[in-house]
């Protein structure tokens, strides 16, 4: 059977393209399919591309922004003529812009009218988000827009979902789904912990991402622990993009934060491995986080706020963190005091997250999606 993937993809290693190439991965290694072909969506050079897949086809053939992404898709895909479609979709993988979204939005439906059984996965529910805290653009009519892109991006004959409470919703309004965790996206493996109080921020650089209390509590930190340091890791949103440059420059006086930018997939373990404590300081939620499932993975304590989203995220999957209030930097610096003071609380911790993660290997996700496929497949009745 053939597959066609619709994914933001690598050399951008977080978010949405670094789930891509991971699920990629575990599917491939199901050994179900015999030809594997990525649409994969960039904006990037073509030559700092490298495929880490083997076999399976990347074809760059679309960029965020482009009005005409969607277009471009549906025509490789009528082309290759593939057995299955796969979209791994957030809200706004096809640009900054509403429109550039909306319009994207629109392929897996068509997709599915051209006969192709189709499978979705949604990383985002906007419908059910904090537009404000989000800076979600569109002014009064973002809740409109938000449920449009949500009813758009459910038009497939199953979609997949990161969260359970976001299967719960769906269900309830008719649209066939499951849930898929985001999982391990490597063999789990519990890494030493360095000597040095190193603490790691990894995601996009966007102001819901809560950056800024960050550095005012690490800032504070630094009166008590001289030796602590701070790693930034991840590009700028695309929504935000001077957002980075204000941080750096408000606190430039301050000693011992390392801003790392955009993270090669060879050199993220080494980024875990120097880290003792993984901190996800979000002020608002755009869904599941792989961050969370990669300390696990590699055995790092986690401090995060008190989203409501963490915390039904840490209850789903059996996982255990250092909460903090959200928006708090006094609170943010409590908790990580409480976890650089105490390595056997980390340890603890770590320990307890890293035998939950074995529930969600990367086999055990090529599995689910494999499920998910075979039940659009079995629902869908097209031209192949």
């Amino acid at each position: 059977m053939h597959l066609a993937i619709v994914s933001p993809f690598p050399p951008t290693i977080t978010g949405i393209g670094q789930y891509g190439y991971h699920i990629t991965r575990a599917i491939v290694n199901t050994g179900v399919f015999s030809r594997v072909t990525v649409l994969a969506g960039a904006n990037t050079e073509l030559d700092s591309r490298p495929n880490h897949l083997g076999d399976t086809e990347l074809d760059y053939c679309w960029q965020p922004g482009q009005l005409k992404a969607g277009q471009a898709i549906l025509s490789r895909l009528e082309r290759l003529n593939p057995d299955l479609v796969w979209f791994n979709l957030g809200a706004s993988i096809f640009g900054k812009s509403p429109l550039s979204n909306l319009t994207g939005m629109f392929t897996p439906m068509l997709t599915r009218q051209m006969g192709f059984p189709t499978v979705v996965t949604l990383h985002e529910l906007v419908a059910l988000a904090d537009l404000r805290s989000l800076n979600a653009p569109g002014g009064v009519f973002a809740p409109l827009g938000a449920h449009l892109l949500t009813r758009l991006a459910t038009q497939a004959d199953v979609v997949c979902l990161t969260m359970s409470h976001y299967v719960d919703w769906l269900s309830i309004r008719g649209v066939n789904c499951m849930h898929i965790p985001i999982g391990a996206y490597h063999e789990p493996e519990f890494l030493e912990e360095t000597e040095t109080p190193e603490l790691l921020f990894f995601t996009t650089l966007a102001p819901f991402k809560g950056l800024e209390i960050l550095l005012t509590a690490f800032d504070n930190l630094r009166q008590e622990f001289p030796q602590i340091k701070l790693n930034i890791a991840g590009v700028e949103h695309a929504r935000f993009p001077n957002y980075a440059y204000d941080l750096k420059t408000r606190f430039n006086g301050t000693h011992n934060i390392e801003w790392l930018g955009q993270v090669a997939e060879e050199n993220v373990t080494e980024l875990f491995r120097r880290a003792q404590i993984v901190v996800l300081p979000y002020t608002a939620s755009t869904g599941s986080s792989s961050v969370l499932y990669q300390a696990a993975t590699w055995g790092r304590a986690i401090v995060a706020s008190n989203l409501s989203e963490n915390i039904k995220l840490a209850r789903e999957n059996d996982l255990q963190l250092q909460f903090f209030e959200n928006g708090n930097a006094e609170s943010l610096q409590t908790s990580l005091r409480k976890l650089f003071t105490s390595v056997e609380l980390r340890h603890r911790q770590a320990a307890h997250n890293f035998n939950s993660i074995q529930r969600v290997r990367p086999t055990a996700t090529g599995e689910h999606y494999i499920k998910a496929f075979n039940l659009a497949i079995e629902k869908h009745k097209g031209r192949k």
